[in-house]
């Protein structure tokens, strides 16, 4: 019970009451709890610089991984000859490109094809009885064809204009968009407007099925002009079930005869279809055409696909060697009115018609459905799809979309409108001098913190929460140490014989320190000179790198023969196994040719022999392998020819083969391994540094845990001990009722009696 929540105690005696008890208890609890509270606000103090603390190292921190991030220094800038509305395109390069250049011209961006329908006076209205037509029994349909797929729209005499559109876009899986919209005419406001979702001319419309139907939409058709993706071909009047991989009859004369007629032209299309995979391939035929001639023209362009033989009595046969259905198109490509040729679409030939009649016998049977446009003319197909055509650095392409991803690695071109444009990239230093100056910035708002919070100032009896601290003290040391030192890479310097001389550059250690780069500390801080880092890194991006980031990988192997000379005039033979190289799990034996000839080194002196050996080697192709030579000393008495290889994959290089032959071209039989080979740049040492600092290993974090702990043991040590005191009181308050109790008790007999003997000496006198 809580100490004086009785307020009778002490009336006993006057003297063990409940504010004598009180007194006590506070005075021991002061006495206490003093120290513990004094070390938790102490605590609590730091924990609250601490956390200032934590903010500062944690923006240093991110300044640190920026820069001990490689892909910082793969970072690419675009500077286009055009921008703004005006740019016929824009360049996106990632950091795994080595793009420097590149000039673009736009002839045609890529494009949806886009048809509308006659308009219509309500789009609640019914499709058949606002066009006025009757269908078969209620119903009819019409079906959209678009890369080789036939979506069948299905329309009866409840179909409104709006389910029409509903049912296109169901139909189709949204590879055809349907929607209405009112064009504000006065009678007929509502029109259907259906389009590719995707440019391209590969994702081209095209129509069959009921005439009268798609006429009446707008749509009418001209069965002479089919669409790439919805020729399917047609099969000869009578074919049949069987057989269907090939097209089979009687042709006139011999096949030396020619097909056609001085001056005239025409082609055939065959149409292959394996599942639903559809192959074409159109044949031109000119006045030079012969049967035998079709046949081989046939099996090369289209690969030994389709065959055509001759049998006995002038048969022949039309077959599709894979096993597919054959069909056959009369006609080829269609052309523009420009005359050039349009693969997005096929026209079909008279001649053709003719030719097939009269040479082969053959008639097709047109009924089958195909994917027709409509008539040119239609006014109401307001946008024709089509492919992007441009060129890049002279180079002539086209694609089906505006975004082209594949020309390059890690590019990406936006094609934006016509017009001509020239991207020049380079490495963005502007992203890595903003990292270094944020740098600056970071670790100067760090040290004011730190100074603050480990200063002593005797003077004026001042201290920061951390002095003593070396936890927190020793952040700085740790971190200057790194910032200040200076490492060694593995770079190049450039070597010349005189002042006038250009130079070569040989392999070379680079002492390099952050000073180099513009970044120096002085008097505590760091500070930052753009002009010096961007002419320094300038220099030697990829030395910088190493010298920030650090680099790893297998080491590449050189191997430089002995000198050698007097390879002599005659050719030299190589025997099986006399010379093998392995790499990269490879072994080639040069007494081979890549297609396995037999090799002879032929040259008329040491120099041509050196070149053709050297040729030989590099054309087996092995990936990061080169084989190279030098001429000591060229045009001298003492010329001599030295053989070199290198391996650049990171692969042992293994020579094999006849000591005594090797020896020849000054090389024996040996292994050189790949050696791995890791170093850490200054802020991949930062970088580390930082992560153990702030790790709950490290000194940073792990101070913060142990105040974090020591704030627990506390409150728990001050809870404990008022527990403790506020039952000793407890009890000793019991203790104190039970003895003022007696003391009552005893107070009241001492009355008594003491009344009892007045109430005698009363009586007495």
């Amino acid at each position: 019970m809580a100490v004086g929540s009785l307020g009778s105690l002490g009336i006993g005696s006057g003297v063990l009451t409940s504010d004598t008890l009180n007194k006590l208890k506070e005075a021991e609890m002061n006495a206490h709890l003093g120290l513990y509270n004094s070390q938790l606000e102490t605590n609590t103090s730091r924990q609250k610089d601490l956390a200032e603390l934590e903010a500062k190292l944690l923006a240093f921190q991110t300044a640190v991984n920026s820069l001990g991030d490689a892909s910082q220094f793969n970072k690419k800038k675009v500077s286009p000859s055009v921008s703004g509305d005006s740019a016929a395109a824009s360049l996106v390069v990632g950091s795994l490109s080595n793009l420097t250049n590149m000039k673009v011209i736009v002839d045609q961006l890529a494009q949806k094809d886009v048809y509308q329908s006659n308009g219509f006076k309500d789009k609640t209205a019914t499709v058949m009885g606002s066009l006025g037509i009757k269908g078969t029994d209620g119903k009819t349909s019409f079906t959209i064809t678009q890369d080789g797929k036939d979506y069948k729209i299905d329309i009866d005499e409840s179909t409104t204009v709006s389910q029409l559109a509903e049912k296109i876009n169901a139909a189709t899986g949204g590879k055809v968009e349907a929607k209405i919209v009112n064009t504000g005419d006065r009678d007929n406001p509502y029109r259907l407007v259906v389009q590719s979702t995707e440019t391209g001319t590969k994702n081209n419309i095209s129509f069959s099925g009921d005439e009268d139907l798609l006429n009446a939409m707008g749509w009418g058709l001209d069965k002479n002009s089919i669409s790439a993706g919805g020729l399917y071909g047609f099969r000869p009047i009578g074919a049949g079930e069987e057989n269907k991989d090939k097209i089979s009859g009687k042709f006139s004369g011999n096949p030396d005869d020619k097909l056609l007629g001085s001056g005239e032209k025409t082609s055939f299309t065959f149409v292959i279809k394996n599942g639903e995979r559809y192959d074409r391939f159109t044949i031109d035929i000119d006045e030079n055409t012969t049967y035998k001639s079709l046949a081989e023209d046939l099996k090369k362009q289209t690969n030994g696909k389709v065959e055509l033989s001759f049998g006995e009595g002038n048969t022949f046969t039309f077959r599709a060697t894979n096993g597919g259905q054959l069909s056959l198109f009369d006609g080829g490509y269609a052309t523009d009115a420009e005359g050039n040729i349009d693969q997005a679409n096929y026209a079909r030939d008279s001649k053709a018609t003719s030719l097939l009649k009269d040479k082969f016998g053959i008639e097709l049977d047109t009924s089958t459905p195909q994917g027709y446009n409509v008539k040119a003319d239609n006014e109401n197909h307001i946008q024709k799809g089509m492919d992007a055509i441009f060129s890049v650095d002279g180079v002539k392409m086209t694609r089906p979309t505006n975004t082209i991803t594949d020309i390059a690695p890690d590019v990406t071109l936006e094609l934006k409108q016509k017009g001509e444009i020239t991207f020049n990239v380079s490495q963005d230093t502007e992203a890595l001098a903003q990292s270094l100056e944020s740098l600056a910035t970071a670790y100067n708002d760090l040290m004011i913190n730190l100074n603050a919070a480990t200063k002593y100032d005797p003077d004026a009896g001042t201290k920061g929460n951390f002095v003593g601290v070396s936890e927190i003290y020793n952040i700085k040391s740790e971190i200057n140490n790194i910032l200040l030192q200076t490492i060694t890479v593995d770079g190049t310097v450039t070597v010349g014989d005189s002042e006038s001389s250009e130079g070569i550059e040989v392999s070379s250690k680079v002492s390099l320190s952050l000073a180099d780069y513009g970044l120096t500390l002085n008097d505590g801080v760091l500070s930052f000179d753009s002009g010096k880092f961007n002419s320094k890194f300038s220099e030697d991006p990829e030395l910088a790198e190493k010298f920030f980031v650090g680099s790893n990988g297998f080491e590449d192997i050189d191997l430089a023969g002995d000198r050698v000379s007097n390879l002599g005039s005659e050719n030299i033979e190589f025997k099986e196994g006399s010379f093998t190289i392995t790499y990269n799990d490879t072994t080639i034996d040069l007494s081979k040719t890549p297609n396995g000839d037999p090799f002879v080194l032929t040259g008329a002196d040491d120099i041509e022999k050196a070149k053709n050996l050297v040729d030989h080697i590099n054309s087996f192709g092995l990936e990061g392998l080169e084989a190279s030579f030098e001429i000591i000393n060229q045009g001298n008495q003492n010329q001599q020819i030295q053989f070199k290889i290198k391996g650049t994959s990171g692969s042992n290089l293994e020579i094999q083969g006849d000591n005594e032959f090797l020896k020849k071209f000054g090389l024996s039989s040996r292994t050189l391994y790949s050696v791995y080979k890791e170093e850490t740049g200054t802020f991949g040492m930062l970088k580390n540094t930082m992560g153990e600092i702030m790790s709950s290993e490290g000194s940073f974090g792990g101070y913060k845990e142990s105040l974090t702990k020591e704030s627990k043991n506390l409150n728990e040590t001050i809870e404990s001990t008022k527990a403790s005191i506020e039952s000793r009181y407890d009890t000793m308050w019991s203790r104190w009722a039970a003895y003022d109790g007696i003391i009552a008790k005893l107070n009241n007999q001492a009355s008594v009696i003491a009344n009892m003997i007045n109430a005698a000496n009363n009586q007495n006198s």
